[in-house]
């Protein structure tokens, strides 16, 4: 074998060189995405932070539940006050503000079925860092903000405890390190009840200071955090640190509302300030529950988690505390400032704007076809001219003058169907793609929707399995036995043309809606293709001028005398199948008068056609299939830990499953124009994994003690009938069999379950418990050995005093709580005071539904003055009611304080292992009565 025949079988077009260089190109860019999305671990030299000093006061704040209306909540904040007193008594330009004087009240909600108004008064810690440039020192400056509060069932290590640790060492970090523009730290109460502390910030005169914030949060536990959004494209500008993580598409998950949460960034932006949302997203069956927790992490995450959002924090923040040049604050506004961003394997940040996505994209619109139809004109032109001087044609109409013209046109015609067929493999394999995966999601939606809380990769290695299955064996089927079909040159030029059309397509939806930045990858994998497809008939036509060698070399020669095997240039479908389109055998002819008894063969040089061939579909592919893959599984990594765990809130599964069936497709549809030379035992391989990943996912349990199912709980107590009422939220498929039976309080009662008001999805199971799971309040003598009938009336005490047609006098008063809430029916309030609030209430004109009442101190009396909406019912009705989020006691000023639940005790108990209880709402029990004036 000559050289040229031995570089031929390793890098021409054939079935073990693609096979092999499209494995390592996938196994490389999936093997980079994994390890760079993994965790940093701590350095040993932390960047000036003191890590170990955050890791410790971590442990202060996430000690125990510490929600807003709980005791416990006091003493975390009381730590992170000595804290920052102490570094305030070391340096004179910091500041420090225990906000006990601003008062808010706002409505939201306004466009739901459900508006509602909020009363709020401050306890925030504020910070203020006077920056070194004396023109930035009263405007100009920067906000960073994070929450202490923990949900009432989570000790909120990351939600949002490491954020308030990373504060406390930016704090002393800057104190240190004294920064151009002033740094004020909102280090703020009541976030998870309504983003409560942000809002009230907002009446504070240090608000004034900042023109653009950095907000840290946790929608999640633990894992690596991420960029959730940002207000415009300048301070983008300072995430281009170590380790950037980051996407778009996250921000356009809260834009169209696919995610439901709201943080305290949404609040800043509503002001007026520019700025970053910093947040974890992983781990949503630990989120608001017991492991949220330094001990609910396993190994070092919890450290290493810490260090993630420091090293961020630290990186950006010195960027914007620094900027006097306004370089991550000055910007034109409008939709066209709008930013497109992502990173690269946690290396660098791309950042541009919606107006050059559309300018590059109407540029591919109308450039890109002009050249891809040129150069498919010059290809086409070039061949036939090549076919013309060999003689090709003259050949061919000989022979077709020789046979019956009936036959010829019989046998024209299934040539025609066969190339129809031939040249729509790449739209038959995607319309199966679509289809198999469209079955894929209903058999998850149906047989075993939760199973992608637990086992996300399997059920991504399911469809990318299918994926690859429905591409490759479309594009590989056989017409007949012993039919024929094109070159896989031309096969591979046909895909890449029909690829580009379906990219196309994409991006002219992309471009006449473009509202989600997320679509920058079909940009590339447009470009990508156009380039790709135009070196595709460059090949062709430098592959032309060689057409009368491969005339000759596709010839049968026996004795010396040539002979026809197929005339029209194509190859045996034999030959595709066994990797062998070129080999350079002699076929057998039909026996004639001359055959010699012996077979004689010839192995004739690589012919000048197949001497062009090594090198350009390598270059084709290296163009066409990594930058696309890579793009696309940077976002399918993201989607997946974004969704796999949200099921249990609500989400719908055919949402999810169908959201990571079309990554996978994406993932896998640009190796079409190659696919027809996978090799046999790959698909084989692939089939293997897809039948065994699919039946496990379909039966494996889909929940664990890692990964555990979320129970909602609640409990209300109607004063007027002394009824308890426990209610539980969750699946249906587990909540009624799996888990209330086990409950002792629900033993031999009616169990009333209906679809959950507030999240789709699920259901909520009600039942009434007797007096050994009644609640208690706490604050004072424990109401059990008494009359509990008598010990409720305490609970709540209100007044309510008509003062006009239109107008009432509201008094409300809850033992051992903050929290109170007035619940109006038949007619809406429309404006409303509070007394000592100086006259500040809601805007006129906003008709809400409930009244939300917050205080800093323990049983204050509410005094409200509230104007309602002209109705049908010349009456005022209502509820008042009243909240507690405390089951365990905590030590305040030497005391036992806190309140006791004895049916939430009851279901952390008997859960099963695979479940854990949270929150269903701020109150895990509250207490109201009826009234009517």
């Amino acid at each position: 074998m000559g050289f040229l025949s031995g570089l031929s079988a390793v890098l021409a077009f054939r079935t073990v060189p693609t096979t092999i260089f499209l494995a390592v190109i996938y196994a490389v860019i999936f093997s980079a995405v994994l390890v760079t999305d993994q965790l940093p671990s701590v350095p040993k030299r932390t960047l000036g932070l003191d890590f170990q000093q955050a890791y410790a006061d971590l442990h202060e704040v996430a000690a125990r539940p510490h929600p807003f209306n709980s005791h416990a909540n006091e003493i975390v904040r009381s730590y992170i006050l000595n804290r920052v007193k102490d570094v305030a008594s070391s340096h004179g330009h910091v500041s420090v503000d225990f906000d006990l004087s601003s008062n808010a009240s706002w409505a939201s909600g306004l466009l739901s079925t459900n508006p509602y108004a909020v009363y709020y008064e401050s306890d925030n810690v504020l910070v203020k860092i006077e920056g070194s440039d004396k023109e930035y020192r009263e405007s100009g400056g920067l906000l960073l903000s994070a929450h202490w509060d923990s949900v009432s069932t989570a000790p909120g290590a990351t939600d949002d405890g490491m954020g308030v640790v990373t504060l406390l060492s930016m704090v002393k970090y800057f104190a240190e390190n004294r920064p151009k523009r002033t740094v004020v730290f909102n280090i703020n109460n009541g976030e998870e009840d309504g983003l409560n502390g942000a809002n009230v910030f907002m009446e504070h005169l240090w608000a004034k200071i900042p023109d653009t914030f950095l907000n840290l949060e946790g929608a999640a536990a633990g894992g690596r955090p991420l960029l959730f959004r940002v207000t415009s494209r300048a301070p983008l500008a300072s995430w281009s640190g170590s380790h950037p993580h980051a996407n778009v598409i996250t921000s356009d998950a809260f834009k169209r509302g696919v995610v439901r949460s709201g943080t305290d960034y949404s609040v800043y932006e509503e002001f007026g300030l520019k700025g970053l949302d910093f947040a974890f997203y992983r781990g949503r069956s630990r989120y608001h529950t017991k492991y949220d927790s330094i001990p609910g992490m396993a190994g070092d995450q919890s450290k290493n988690s810490l260090w993630a959002m420091m090293e961020g924090t630290l990186s950006s923040s010195l960027v914007l505390a620094n900027d006097i040049k306004g370089k991550t604050r000055n910007e034109s506004a409008g939709r066209a400032s709008e930013p497109v961003y992502f990173d690269l394997f946690g290396m660098i940040m791309i950042v541009f704007t919606f107006q050059t996505l559309r300018i590059v994209n109407i540029v591919l619109l109308t450039v890109g076809p002009v050249i891809l139809l040129m150069s498919v004109y010059f290809e086409h032109i070039v061949r036939v001219t090549s076919r013309i001087r060999s003689g090709y044609y003259r050949a061919a109409n000989d022979d077709v003058n020789s046979q019956n013209f009936v036959a010829c046109v019989i046998a024209t015609v299934k040539n025609v169907i066969k190339g129809c067929f031939v040249w729509s493999k790449f739209w038959i394999a995607l319309l199966l793609g679509v289809g198999f995966q469209l079955l894929l999601v209903v058999g998850y939606a149906k047989v075993n929707p939760f199973v992608i809380h637990t086992h996300p990769w399997l059920v991504f290695v399911s469809a990318l399995s299918l994926a690859y299955l429905t591409t490759v064996l479309a594009v590989t089927f056989p017409l007949t036995k012993h039919g024929v079909v094109p070159a896989p040159e031309q096969q591979k030029l046909s895909i890449l043309l029909h690829q580009y059309v379906l990219t196309w397509a994409l991006l002219v939806y992309t471009t006449s809606a473009l509202t989600i930045g997320g679509t920058y990858f079909i940009t590339v994998w447009n470009a990508v293709v156009l380039l790709g497809s135009v070196l595709a008939c460059i090949e062709g036509m430098t592959g032309a001028q060689g057409f009368e060698d491969e005339e000759e070399r596709r010839a049968r020669y026996v004795r010396g005398i040539r002979y026809e095997a197929v005339s029209n240039g194509e190859y045996s479908h034999q030959d595709a199948e066994n990797g062998h389109q070129d080999s350079g055998e002699v076929e057998d002819a039909e026996p004639t008068e001359i055959t010699p008894l012996v077979a004689q063969r010839s192995e004739p040089a690589p012919s000048s056609k197949e001497q062009g061939a090594i090198g350009w579909w390598i270059v084709q592919l290296l163009l066409v299939v990594p930058l696309p893959v890579i793009l696309a599984s940077h976002i399918a990594i993201i989607v997946l830990f974004a969704v796999n765990q949200t099921l249990t809130d609500g989400n719908s599964p055919f949402g999810v499953y169908e959201t990571l069936s079309i990554m996978a497709l994406f993932i896998v549809l640009p190796i079409a124009p190659f696919s027809m030379n996978m090799h046999r035992w790959l698909n084989g391989i692939v089939l293997i994994i897809f039948v065994l990943s699919t039946l496990y996912t379909y039966l494996a349990f889909p929940f664990s003690q890692e990964t555990p199912l979320k129970i909602y709980f609640a409990q209300s107590v109607d004063l007027d009938t002394s009824r308890v009422v426990t209610a539980l939220t969750g699946p249906r498929q587990f909540l009624s069999s799996a888990i209330i039976p086990r409950l002792p309080s629900a033993y031999n009662q009616v169990i009333n379950c209906t679809v959950a008001p507030d999240k789709l999805g699920l259901q909520t199971c009600k039942w009434e418990v007797g007096d050994a799971f009644v609640p208690s309040p706490g604050g004072g003598k424990d109401h059990h050995g008494l009359d509990i009938a008598s010990s409720m009336k305490k609970w709540v005490s209100t007044s309510i005093e008509r003062t006009g047609s239109d107008s009432a006098h509201i008094k409300v008063h809850g033992l051992n709580t903050r929290s109170c809430t007035l619940q109006f029916s038949g007619r809406r309030a429309r404006d409303f005071n509070l007394t000592d609030d100086n006259g500040k209430g809601v805007r006129r004109g906003s008709e809400v539904e409930q009244i939300r009442l917050w205080s800093r101190d323990w049983e204050k009396e509410f005094e409200v003055d509230v104007d309602f909406a002209e109705g049908v019912d010349e009456k005022i009705k209502g509820r008042v009611s009243c909240g507690w989020a405390e089951y365990e006691s905590a030590t305040v000023g030497g005391g036992r304080t806190g309140g006791k639940i004895p049916s939430l005790e009851e279901v952390i108990l008997f859960l099963p292992e695979w479940a854990v209880v949270t929150k269903s709402s701020a109150a895990l029990f509250d207490a109201s009565r009826e009234f009517e004036v």
